[in-house]
């Protein structure tokens, strides 16, 4: 018969990063969010439509790598298309993401920095999550998986197949979100500084072709089905062009940068995570130049020293900044956080002080962690708890049929998903016609066609800072196509200061 200190044994860490993940996830689930924010309505609005059919690009336009959609679609499917599915996949997502990093900080550094730097960086996702179901989440599970490969660089373990793995979760991250890579650059450039140091150059060629032959596996099948689909150009336009064209800041300025970064960076600072990691940094830099750490640390926290400046970075190279970006700098602030912890540990364990004491000392801690921070989660708890105005989504439901199509002028994709009403045209919010350096006259013109083509049953203004059917790009043709749609919709009221228009022709 199993006792009960062996189930203990065996099941309270899983516990404990159960309960954390799903603390971090109770505000954002539907339970208490009806309603998403912008970026998580556009992925459910691909979703729901790749499950009708449709593919992403070629019938609806938005500039993120595909997988994105696709886990959107998968949650929906797996849950009669509720969000509740993608609220799921969210969950194991981030409960492999946080057990992969207990486990690897476990197995370096001890238990106590694995409690501890694991409450941390659970802690400081809350304010990034801004509602959740963004790339960044979906991307921590590869990224801790990665730093466990990293791990084992140096030793005789490491296979073949952890190189290929490497490369798996580097390209299932690229293709993500493409800035989500600074684990991968990191990890390999420690790599090759390493084999270079030890003259192991034909080594170090093998283990760059197993990466390679990892990361082209994922990218061959995700070119190879918009190839396929004759969707390439719509794909490569949508998720490369545009981006290099969103990042490109108009002023170049440097400092403006630096200060988004530091903003950014704030809500890291509020369980201490960041300062906890600064310290590891600064002691593992300190220890690696005077040659005084050892070697089964040397991997980690080297490959850590560099994907952090990587990580920012990257991080600061679109156009502007926004919270959920700095979700990549958790696995390697978890990594140096426990670091320092470590080390703390070792000088404490020295002044002969009880193991009892020495975990008492840890609990009171993440009390006083926890307690610290509870007015954070609270505030967060309500924002999304204020998501529930669906005066617009119910005005929609009652005046359309489920065939009409709607167009929301804006970036308010929710509502199309919410109410089940497709947009008429793919570009179901216009972002990209408005983008300078990249719109082009053909693009005006197709959504210009599909309005007239498709006559939507309503046309929503949702959004007042830019005057409907006004574009960067104007010519003879656009006009007199756009005089056509205002001769045929008429302004029949407001929702929630959203001006309705309704087609009002015979």
């Amino acid at each position: 018969m199993i006792s009960i200190k062996k189930i203990v044994s065996y099941t309270w860490e899983k516990l404990y990063i159960l309960f954390g993940v799903l603390g971090v996830l109770l505000p954002t689930s539907p339970l208490n969010m009806p309603l998403t924010f912008r970026d998580s309505g556009v992925f459910l609005y691909i979703g729901w439509r790749i499950l009708n059919g449709e593919l992403p690009y070629a019938d609806i336009w938005d500039h993120k790598p595909p997988v994105i959609f696709y886990i959107n679609a998968l949650g929906l499917a797996i849950a009669n298309h509720s969000r509740w599915g993608v609220w799921l996949i969210e969950f194991i997502a981030l409960f492999i993401a946080a057990y992969i990093g207990y486990q690897l900080i476990k197995k370096n550094f001890g238990l106590i920095p694995a409690i501890i730097s694991s409450l941390l960086w659970l802690l400081s996702l809350v304010p990034l999550l801004q509602g959740g179901n963004f790339t960044t989440e979906y991307t921590l599970p590869l990224q801790f998986f990665a730093l466990w490969i990293a791990s084992k660089i140096n030793e005789p373990e490491i296979r073949r197949i952890d190189y290929i793995i490497l490369g798996i979760t580097g390209a299932l991250a690229f293709f993500t979100k493409q800035t989500a890579i600074g684990v991968w650059l990191g990890v390999f450039i420690y790599l090759l500084l390493v084999r270079v140091l030890s003259k192991r150059i034909k080594f170090l060629f093998k283990e760059a072709n197993w990466i390679f032959i990892g990361g082209a596996s994922v990218t061959l099948v995700i070119v190879g089905f918009f190839w396929i689909q004759n969707t390439f150009p719509e794909f490569w336009s949508a998720a490369f062009t545009y981006n290099f064209a969103y990042s490109i800041r108009s002023d170049g300025d440097f400092i403006s940068r630096l200060e988004a970064i530091q903003k950014g960076l704030r809500p890291l600072t509020q369980a201490n995570l960041l300062q906890l990691a600064a310290l590891g940094y600064f002691f593992a830099l300190l220890q690696i130049v005077r040659k005084k750490i050892e070697t089964q640390y040397s991997a980690l926290l080297g490959a850590s020293l560099l994907i952090l400046p990587i990580e920012l970075f990257l991080i600061a190279i679109p156009d502007k900044t926004f919270p959920h970006y700095f979700m990549t700098l958790l696995p390697v602030l978890c990594i140096l956080s426990a670091w320092f912890i470590f080390n703390v540990v070792k000088i404490v364990s020295q002044i002969n002080i009880s193991q009892l004491w020495q975990y008492v000392s840890v609990i009171v801690l993440m009390g006083i962690i926890s307690y610290n921070f509870y007015y954070i989660y609270l505030d967060q708890t309500y924002i999304y708890r204020k998501l529930r105005d669906d005066t617009g989504i119910k005005y929609i439901i009652l005046e359309t049929g489920e065939d009409d199509t709607v167009l929301i002028w804006g970036a308010e994709a929710s509502v199309n998903f919410f109410t089940k009403r497709k947009s008429p045209t793919r570009f179901v919010y216009q972002y990209p016609l408005h983008q300078n350096n990249y719109v082009t006259e053909e693009m005006i013109l197709e959504f210009l066609d599909d309005i007239i083509k498709n006559q939507p049953k309503l046309v929503i203004n949702a959004d007042s800072s830019k005057t409907m059917y006004e574009f960067p790009i104007q010519s003879s043709f656009i006009n007199e196509k756009v005089a056509t749609i205002q001769s045929q919709y008429c302004l029949i009221g407001e929702i929630d200061q959203w001006a309705v228009y309704e087609n009002c022709e015979p």
